[in-house]
């Protein structure tokens, strides 16, 4: 038996800006949570940095999951290694090691997974992607704007939404280190910081070009 959608409030003509980030909740899916606060809130509950065998007390809290986590176990067993490995040589000179918050942690391996499917998996992820879409779709109320489909341009563009003073900056030079991987081309790499001396811009931009490709995070 088929319901009815119900219709959506002819007064609400917006939605909170959480809820149009699909490639979040693209990402959140994977981890096995329904948004971003919830995903958040647990990893909260994680200690910092890493163990004594050197893995991640976020990777065994999506570990812990089981079956909720979509993402091979190996998988995440590979970007804990790069998460570590990108810190290590980071801190190598630091009077002070960085130790990264759980938001900062759970922001570079959503990167360590968009990098992998993008440049090794990408056919796949956009395909993954657009199911997603249609779901999410499906599920709308009548009148509630529906999200558009990707296209592989689309892939090519990587934003972080943070607060000011959550890391960002990190966050980046851990991305500077984490695209040659994949690019081979570490001369490739420009970072654009628009008026960096303006307490009102907080635009950092990091390019990956090449001939056939440009990349933005």
């Amino acid at each position: 038996m088929m319901s009815e959608k119900r219709d959506i409030s002819p007064h609400i003509s917006f939605l909170k800006l959480e809820q149009r980030l699909v490639l979040l909740a693209w990402l959140n899916g994977h981890f096995g949570y329904e948004n971003n606060r919830d995903l958040l809130a647990d990893m909260k509950e994680a200690a910092e940095g890493f163990d004594a065998s050197d893995r991640s007390y976020v990777y065994h809290r999506l570990e812990a999951r089981g079956g909720k986590v979509k993402i091979p176990l190996a998988d995440l067993v590979r970007y804990d290694d790069k998460i570590r490995e990108h810190l290590r040589a980071m801190n190598a000179r630091r009077p002070e090691p960085i130790t990264l918050r759980y938001f900062q942690h759970v922001a570079v391996l959503c990167t360590e997974i968009f990098l992998d499917w993008y440049f090794h998996r990408r056919g796949e992820m956009l395909r993954s992607l657009n199911r997603f879409v249609e779901k999410c779709n499906a599920a709308k109320l009548t009148g509630e704007p529906k999200d558009a489909k990707f296209s592989e341009s689309d892939l090519k563009k990587l934003a972080f939404w943070m607060a000011t003073g959550s890391g960002k900056t990190l966050i980046m030079h851990i991305n500077y280190r984490r695209l040659p991987e994949d690019t081979n081309c570490a001369h490739s790499l420009r970072l654009l910081a628009p008026q960096w001396f303006h307490p009102r811009c907080l635009c950092k931009i990091l390019f990956y070009r090449n001939p056939s490709a440009t990349f933005r995070i």
